[in-house]
């Protein structure tokens, strides 16, 4: 049997709903390989515990929004994000330089064999490379320019992707997920009473399970 890549979308602090997620596609650290799509942090009841979780079955993920405005906040930038900043140092407590040091080591984009993972998505003809990493995990829709990533009047990033590699993407729970050839969109609103989704390679099987309550109100 191939080995199985199990890709997470995002956690936002649902412990609970990751534990049994977990278990559902019985996910084994020796035997597959665990993804995250970024966003493991804020908004649900415990980022401590998605973080142990996450070491428990030797995670990969890449930065999140979330995760990047972390990054801003230690170094002394304000950021709108600084509202959940005092919350995550009382949830890691000691942990917590432990915690700012492993989200540093975390890529902004992962590739791998006609697989691409980012947080939020892709400009239209750029590499991830060619990206300020802010609109790799904050862009939602496209005008062109890049002026206003996230105006509902425009169309979605996505439907000018016109690659090759299967990308897959979080961020964006409002879409209630995607599932499309080539795109895989695996922000499902666990933290805001959604699912909590995973997609699992080769087989290309969807799993979700249902989010334990609602912890925080989509915007």
């Amino acid at each position: 049997m191939s080995k199985r890549t199990i890709i997470i979308g995002d956690v936002h602090g649902c412990h609970k709903e990751l534990s049994r997620l977990l278990k559902e596609v019985q996910a084994d650290p020796k035997e597959d390989r665990i993804l995250f799509i970024g966003d493991l942090i804020n908004k649900g009841p415990s980022s401590r515990g998605v973080w142990d979780l996450f070491r428990e079955m030797h995670g990969q993920a890449i930065l999140g929004n979330h995760e990047l405005s972390l990054l801003e906040l230690v170094q002394g930038k304000f950021h709108k994000h600084g509202k959940y900043f005092e919350q995550l140092q009382k949830d890691f407590g000691r942990y917590f330089t432990d915690f700012v040091q492993d989200v540093s080591n975390w890529p902004l984009w992962f590739e791998d064999h006609e697989l691409m993972l980012v947080h939020a998505g892709l400009v239209p003809g750029l590499h991830p490379d060619q990206t300020d990493p802010w609109v790799l995990t904050t862009i939602r829709t496209w005008d062109g320019e890049g002026a206003d990533l996230k105006n509902s009047n425009n169309p979605p990033w996505f439907d000018f992707y016109a690659g090759n590699d299967l990308v897959v993407f979080g961020h964006w729970a409002a879409l209630g997920g995607l599932d499309r050839p080539r795109l895989v969109g695996l922000d499902t609103g666990c933290v805001y009473g959604g699912r909590l989704s995973c997609l699992i390679l080769p087989e290309r099987k969807l799993v979700s399970v249902p989010a334990k309550k609602a912890y925080a109100a989509i915007n």
